[in-house]
């Protein structure tokens, strides 16, 4: 009866053990990062520049930094795929008769793809 009843908690821990060993399996797996290198625009559609057009990006995210791109409304950035991502950046506004800066604020992103194109501005965040 000993016998019979240490096989049985033999078995149970090791089914227990293979439990844990898939749990812990798993969250390795979650953890693991894919990184990828996306288009971070700046539209006009999302509240950036008012009367006036982007001509200068300096952005920022968790995994890359460009010091001033200038000559459109976009930079191409390394992030996390399938993770929040943070964006900060500074943007040149141009018109007629001058410039000014405009500083967008922190904004968490969620790119699922490389390539793909993230849009960011003071109305919020979209991505294709």
């Amino acid at each position: 009866m000993f016998k019979t009843r240490l096989k049985k908690l033999s078995v149970a821990l090791s089914v227990l053990g293979l439990a844990f060993s898939g749990v812990a399996a798993s969250q390795q797996a979650a953890q693991a990062a894919s990184y990828g290198w996306v288009y971070i625009s700046f539209p006009k559609w999302l509240g950036n520049c008012p009367n006036a057009s982007v001509t200068g990006i300096q952005a920022y995210t968790d995994f890359w930094s460009t010091n001033w791109d200038f000559g459109d409304d976009l930079v191409y950035g390394k992030v996390a795929l399938g993770q929040r991502n943070t964006i900060i950046a500074n943007l040149f506004c141009k018109r007629p008769g001058g410039g000014f800066y405009q500083a967008v604020a922190r904004t968490d992103v969620v790119p699922t793809r490389g390539g793909q194109t993230v849009w960011v501005g003071p109305a919020g965040w979209t991505r294709n």
